[in-house]
């Protein structure tokens, strides 16, 4: 098999099956899409449909260069065209559980709740989803430029509001 950011296609040029995908995506999806959104309902209803979507195009989005991406792109679409009727965001992120081996230390969450909405897509697209600038400017449909100067001021901002609470990996 053939491994890059979001695929996998075998070495005889078929794809994975949409199963196999949804089931190491799933996770992904959903917590960058809950760092964006900060409503772990519009999070997993966003993911849920992005997923639906994907299933229905599988054969053309199982060799799209990141399909993890396209479905954390349209589970963001589906987001803001909601966000349109609902207008309003939750102050702080809500306490959620997810079983995975790498934990959001809350503290850190709450820290990168509170960062404007563009650079809460960047960050957790590019480090959440492990995305290249490349691929992150492709789904917001931003320049890579654009990725580098919101992923730059979200890290600076995350610095100066952990360092203003002596914040330390020790605590988390």
């Amino acid at each position: 098999m053939t491994y890059a950011a979001g695929e996998r296609v075998n070495d005889d040029g078929t794809v994975e099956p949409f199963e196999a995908f949804y089931a190491r995506s799933l996770d992904p999806v959903f917590r960058a899409v809950l760092l964006t959104t900060r409503n772990s309902e519009r999070a997993e209803d966003g993911a849920h449909e992005a997923f639906a979507r994907a299933l229905e195009l599988w054969d053309t989005i199982g060799r799209h260069p990141n399909p993890i991406a396209w479905t954390i792109r349209v589970a963001l679409n589906v987001h803001a065209s909601s966000w349109r009727i609902w207008r309003r965001e939750q102050p702080e992120p809500p306490e959620v559980v997810v079983s995975d081996e790498l934990p959001i230390d809350p503290f850190l969450l709450r820290a990168v709740w509170r960062l404007p909405r563009r650079q809460r897509q960047v960050v957790a697209l590019r480090v959440l989803a492990d995305l290249s600038a490349a691929q992150t400017a492709a789904a917001l449909g931003i320049s890579e430029g654009t990725v580098g100067a919101h992923l730059h001021r979200a890290l600076e901002k995350l610095r100066e509001n952990l360092a203003a609470t002596d914040y330390s990996e020790a605590q988390g």
